[in-house]
């Protein structure tokens, strides 16, 4: 199957989007952890 640039565009976007949504996801994690550690 060849991939033809609009294809590989496609990808890369999608890769971008999620490494963004893992990396928020773990800050908002460790954001709860921090809060649930000094405010309670």
């Amino acid at each position: 199957m060849t991939m033809d640039t609009e294809t590989k565009r496609h990808q890369e976007i999608y890769g971008g989007f999620v490494k963004f949504f893992t990396y928020s996801t773990v800050a908002v994690i460790i954001s709860l952890a921090l809060m649930a550690i000094f405010l309670v």
